[in-house]
């Protein structure tokens, strides 16, 4: 997110809070990234080295996949880093673009919303079934997953409201750069 002014109390307690969370969320990214690079290069030495055998690299590997994809959704919400359209930034009304961006992220919000219920569901339901090499509850591993999920919906929602109060991010650039 684009740094508000200090004199905007509230906006900046949550400002901070976002800023603790995608260190958190950054820090779950880069293990999960660390586990399948360790993990795929040790079972691809299982294959052609004689070293002992170790089955649960590849459900692990698999878990941190899932777990890096939902962990950073939220993250990349807030960092302007997902995936994006931004045909209609170039538009020449600014009000426009503003209700574009706000609408955007409303539905993002509203999508994290649904994905944290349906993850909610999955943890409640799955503890019976387990891994099938560590034997983990499913439950456990889907806890990162309703945690990205709702991750996404407050970034998003805390976005839409920021761009609606104090413009796109484009727009704030372009008054720091004016002033």
């Amino acid at each position: 997110m684009t740094e508000l002014p200090q004199s905007r109390g509230a906006w900046t307690v949550t400002q901070r809070v976002l800023r603790v969370l995608g260190r958190v969320e950054l820090t779950i990214g880069g293990l999960s990234m660390l586990a399948i690079l360790a993990l795929v290069f040790y079972q691809a030495l299982q294959r052609y080295l004689p070293i002992d055998q170790i089955a649960w690299t590849g459900e692990i590997a698999r878990f941190s996949l899932v777990w890096l994809t939902f962990g950073l959704i939220g993250y990349l919400v807030t960092a302007r880093g997902h995936i994006a359209l931004e045909v209609a930034d170039t538009l020449p009304s600014p009000r426009l673009v503003r209700a574009i961006q706000v609408f955007a992220l409303v539905v993002v919000a509203a999508t994290g919303v649904g994905l944290t219920l349906e993850a909610w569901a999955l943890v409640e339901t799955q503890s019976i079934i387990k891994s099938p090499v560590l034997r983990l509850p499913m439950s456990w591993v889907y806890v990162p997953v309703l945690l990205g999920a709702a991750s996404t919906a407050l970034r998003a929602s805390v976005a839409a409201v920021d761009v609606a109060l104090h413009g796109t991010p484009a727009e704030r650039e372009q008054q720091e750069a004016t002033a």
